[in-house]
């Protein structure tokens, strides 16, 4: 719905919320030069608290609006670099009354954390972070763990390493209502990745929450079709 539309009271024309991976549309309502521009910027600017975040201004957004509907208990996070994602996740949780949620943010390296995140986890404000090998997350997160985390779940992949195994290795433990989001699927490899787990997976399963991704417009955001929840438990 067009500005002028919105104000003579015209209805956008509503779709459902929760649909299938398949019937998705491709294509995003930014145009890829504007994308680059972001892309550039967010490097620059983007930080919480003085800590790189790396994230863009739509999905920022778009991750407050989910904290605030899901309120998650757990977040699962692949790809900590400095840990200004994290401690921006942790903080919000708490700003949105989240007192008992917990983040957990994995790296290869931890060495590139920021003081300010790693004070934040000292100080045991529900922020923790984990060395782990993408490739092998069962040596970091066991089985045991996995199932004993308090629900619902948010799973959120930016570590872009062994994208599709990722995938694979939550699947399992992944309850209806807990989300898992690949970020940075504007990258078509990451997409692809995405698509053969996607096709791998029953009818029914999984779902592309429209509202996220689509929150400013048709798959305006860096995670196009990429905020998936499980809509059932496994068998």
């Amino acid at each position: 719905i067009t500005l002028v539309g919105a104000v003579r009271g015209e209805m956008p024309t509503l779709q459902p919320r929760f649909v299938p991976f398949a019937v998705r549309p491709r294509t995003s309502a930014i145009p890829d030069h504007v994308f680059d521009v972001i892309n550039s910027a967010k490097r620059l600017h983007a930080n919480w608290r003085g800590v790189p975040m790396w994230k863009s201004p739509f999905d920022t957004c778009i991750l407050l609006e989910m904290l605030n509907e899901v309120r998650p208990k757990t977040i699962i996070e692949l790809g900590a670099l400095s840990g200004g994602s994290a401690l921006f996740l942790a903080d919000q949780a708490r700003t949105l009354g989240i007192e008992d949620c917990h983040v957990y943010s994995l790296d290869i390296r931890l060495d590139f954390l920021d003081a300010t995140a790693l004070e934040a986890q000292d100080e045991g404000r529900g922020l923790t972070f984990m060395q782990a090998d993408a490739n092998v997350l069962g040596e970091a997160l066991s089985a045991d763990f996995l199932a004993s985390l308090p629900r619902p779940l948010v799973v959120l992949e930016d570590a872009h390493v062994n994208v599709e195994g990722v995938l694979h290795f939550f699947d399992p433990f992944l309850r209806a209502g807990d989300y898992i989001c690949i970020e940075d699927t504007i990258d078509p490899d990451k997409m692809k990745a995405v698509s053969a787990f996607m096709s791998s997976q029953p009818d029914g399963v999984y779902a592309v929450d429209t509202h996220y991704c689509d929150f400013f417009g048709e798959n305006a955001c860096w995670s196009p079709n990429s905020y998936l929840i499980r809509m059932r438990d496994s068998a």
